[in-house]
């Protein structure tokens, strides 16, 4: 696991609450944490998409 830094933020408790249960998460920081690594791979999803689409320049080209 990476290295945790401890965080202090005001979140919406009601969507706290859903992702908790929709991500079967533990505990509230599982949640946070699951949910920001959700985040960052539908970003390379994404992108894997732009290339398919030719978006972007493909893996190794300049």
């Amino acid at each position: 696991m990476a290295s945790l830094t401890r965080k202090n933020f005001l979140v919406d408790e009601q969507a706290l609450k859903r992702a908790k249960r929709i991500l079967n998460a533990k505990t509230e920081s599982d949640t946070v944490r699951q949910a920001i690594s959700l985040v960052a791979f539908r970003k390379a999803v994404m992108r894997g998409y732009d290339r398919a689409a030719g978006k972007l320049r493909a893996f190794g080209t300049s």
